[in-house]
């Protein structure tokens, strides 16, 4: 058997005790969902379709989940909704109920409308029927103009808590934010802070300035914040006390979400998660990624996808827990791994240990990579190794007409995102978790053992090897074959790596010389 899938199956039996757990029927989380109604934003989502399949696995007395859903690139909700569930994400549910598709209702809307795109029709079925509210929807792109983020993650926001209000029977909303929200601070506690803007009043300016001029505001407005997301979900959740009030809500911050660690089965994530620290893993490891503007030494903070979900559900178990004892206040739920921290350094140790033992047979080239903390020296390499390289490459693959593969796109695509990511790369956040804690510990073991969420007990070694083979499966699907193969070739493309980067540093040697000989004669002709 290859060393992948057999190192694939072992993993996956970490699962038998979670299933286990699910059939003994005594979960008092799964007693809190029988006969429930879930409504869902974001649920075609990476965040969301983890959550939707979890929910519908886990606890199989939930009566129905509506999905707001809407038309887009020409295909109809329903045409999206029959897309999303042919994703892996849903085999494991398939297996134990084939027919929980016929619980999964979309409902025509938009987060970024008022009253969310709703007809007065669904809006009144919603209100009469939902019990638990989950709000994930949200636009997760950094260099969002900040009219779209404000609309979509404030507004929107807004108008599900205007929903929220109108529901009879509601027993929890949770809403999930970010970690970095509060980003600008170097500590942060789960509680709610100031606003930059209140809610309404950046709804509002939003809604009635024009977009050139709001573009032109935009660095002045997110002033302490990186970018338009984090700034937005700041607003987002100061939007969540205002127009909540009142009501079971709870908010549940996480940090940077990847793959999963356990469920449904270890290492699963979609394509949208390439546009994250999958991408910088998946580029790394199959040879394109030669150079990374990360701090080695800065502690990361990465949490597994079925954590924060697992943690979502818990948080409204707990909502209602609260509520029905009296206890009204907004509660903040950080989940990071602050209390298991690790760094740059432990991930590439773990890659050149065990990660050079599992290439892919698709990988291009022998791994290498150039770690680089500053922002010259890394579009020094980015020009150097990338850039330079990509252009000879690209001249070669056009003339001959071998491929329509063009490496510098792919370069300035992982330009992007490296320095999109930096500002979390570069920088150690100090995050508290006391209620995160103190919830788990208030779990019976069944829904411990169900629902984990408990950072401390993830092994990081194990995730980087279990990302890494997700991204084998789900994104390379390579069918985790042929890796004793690609690792006998790296030794022969390592010679080669190191003769061509011999050959391209004499090359631009000669160059500079011919440039620096041809500046100089121009200055003794002048004068």
């Amino acid at each position: 058997m290859d060393p992948a899938l057999a190192l694939d199956v072992k993993i996956l039996s970490q699962l038998r005790s979670v299933r286990a757990a699910e059939e003994r029927g005594d979960s008092d989380i799964q007693r809190l969902y029988e006969g429930a109604v879930v409504f869902i934003t974001g649920g075609t989502g990476f965040l969301g379709k983890q959550l939707v399949e979890k929910l519908l696995r886990a606890c199989r007395g939930i009566k129905k989940v509506y999905l707001l859903s809407r038309s887009k690139k020409g295909k109809s909700m329903t045409e999206r909704l029959k897309i999303t569930l042919e994703d892996p994400v849903f085999d494991e549910v398939r297996k134990v109920d084939p027919e929980f598709e016929k619980r999964i209702q979309p409902v025509e809307g938009d987060i970024m409308e008022l009253r969310l795109g709703l007809s007065d029709k669904d809006w009144e079925t919603l209100a009469s029927e939902v019990n638990f509210i989950f709000h994930e929807a949200a636009t997760v792109r950094f260099d969002e103009p900040i009219k779209v983020a404000i609309i979509t993650n404030v507004r929107g926001t807004r108008e599900c808590l205007a929903l929220a209000r109108d529901c009879r029977n509601l027993q929890a909303f949770v809403y999930v934010s970010t970690a970095y929200s509060n980003c600008n601070k170097s500590s942060v506690e789960e509680k709610l802070y100031p606003a930059p803007v209140p809610a309404q009043t950046m709804i509002e300016f939003v809604e009635n300035v024009d977009e050139s001029r709001l573009d032109a505001l935009t660095p002045t407005l997110i002033d302490g914040w990186p970018n338009t997301y984090t700034f937005s979900k700041a607003i987002a959740e100061n939007a969540v006390k205002t127009f909540g009030h009142g009501l079971p809500i709870c908010v549940v911050r996480p940090s940077i979400v990847v793959p999963t660690y356990l469920e449904p089965v270890p290492g699963w994530l979609d394509i949208s998660n390439v546009f994250g620290p999958s991408g910088i893993i998946l580029g790394s490891g199959i040879g394109l990624v030669r150079t990374l503007w990360v701090d080695p030494n800065v502690m990361l903070d990465l949490v597994p996808v079925d954590y924060v979900n697992n943690l979502t559900i818990a948080a409204s178990w707990d909502t209602v827990q609260r509520n029905e004892s009296g206890d009204t206040d907004l509660k903040f739920y950080t989940v990071s791994c602050i209390r298991n921290r690790f760094t740059w350094v432990s991930l590439r140790q773990t890659a050149e240990k065990v990660g050079r033992k599992l290439l892919s047979p698709k990988t291009v080239w022998y791994c290498d990579c150039t770690e680089v903390v500053s922002r010259r020296a890394f579009q020094f390499y980015t020009l150097l190794l990338h850039l330079v390289p990509a252009l000879l490459v690209d001249t070669v693959l056009a003339v001959t007409g071998i491929s329509q593969i063009r490496l510098t796109r792919i370069y300035k695509k992982a330009y992007k995102l490296n320095t999109t990511l930096s500002y979390f790369l570069i920088k150690t956040f100090d995050w508290h978790d006391d209620n995160t804690l103190a919830l788990f510990n208030k779990l019976s073991k069944t829904d411990q053992e169900i629902f984990t969420f408990d950072i401390a007990r993830i092994d990081y070694r194990n995730l980087m090897i279990i990302w890494w083979l997700g991204l084998r499966k789900f994104i390379i699907k390579d069918e985790l074959k042929g890796t004793e193969e690609a690792v006998k070739r790296q030794p022969y493309l390592k010679v080669a790596h190191y003769v061509i980067s011999l050959l391209y540093i004499f090359c631009i040697y000669k160059v500079l010389s011919l440039v620096l000989n041809l500046l100089m004669y121009l200055v003794s002709f002048v004068f």
